[in-house]
């Protein structure tokens, strides 16, 4: 199967990633957050070797995925661990417990080529950014803008050209017309001329878009960027 997405990929032009799992939020999903939440104030350990057992099983999957030799192009994880407040972990707990694992897996990257490790987390995950960062991740994806009012200019001029990101479009412009589209691309312009951006509109198109915006943007998008 990983040789016929690897064959896939390569005749359709595509990229193929490797999914390296979840670090934090797969245990989120088993325990529930409130779950999560008094797992880390009541039994500490236990909250360390459910984390630690997750994605000790996640990464020896990945590693297996890795070894069959097929080649992959950048390396995927997915969290989801935060809202539209902020983190639904403590900053403090993520950094010290979580990102070691993300540690071993974005290694395992290195080893095998991949340079760029992204993660799928929505909501407003500042305070995770830096945690990520030291750990290797370096590309955030959907950067919501238009839920959560994420900027990924702020963050490149933090963390500099080490920082990527995928997302930060306002796809609500999509139900209104040519100019808020071209004004949304004007505003896009800016984040591609800092380079390791790529613009796309988050998660899925709004039921009340109209079609023929779409495909506007991905035309007048498509010249911008050739």
């Amino acid at each position: 199967a990983v040789r016929a997405a690897r064959a896939r990929a390569d005749e359709t032009g595509s990229l193929l990633a490797v999914y390296g799992g979840s670090m934090i939020g797969l245990a989120r999903n088993i325990c529930g957050l409130v779950g999560l939440s008094y797992l880390y104030a009541d039994d500490r350990e236990l909250y360390c070797e459910v984390v630690h057992t997750l994605a000790d099983l996640q990464y020896k999957v990945t590693e297996a995925v890795l070894a069959t030799g097929v080649r992959f192009d950048y390396m995927h994880l997915w969290e989801d661990i935060a809202c539209k407040s902020g983190p639904l972990v403590t900053p403090r707990a993520f950094e010290k417990i979580v990102c070691p694992e993300y540690v071993r897996i974005t290694e395992l990257a290195r080893r095998y080529g991949l340079d760029i490790v992204d993660v799928d987390c929505d909501g407003v995950i500042d305070r995770l950014v830096p945690g990520w960062i030291a750990s290797g991740v370096n590309t955030m994806f959907p950067v919501e803008v238009g839920t959560w009012n994420a900027d990924f200019v702020p963050w490149r001029e933090k963390y500099g050209r080490e920082l990527r990101a995928v997302g930060g479009m306002r796809k609500h412009v999509f139900a209104e017309d040519k100019k808020a589209v071209d004004e949304e691309i004007e505003r896009l312009r800016r984040l591609i001329d800092l380079g390791g951006y790529i613009p796309c509109p988050d998660h899925r198109i709004a039921p009340d878009a109209d079609f023929s915006l779409v495909a506007y943007y991905c035309e007048q998008m498509h010249k911008l960027v050739k």
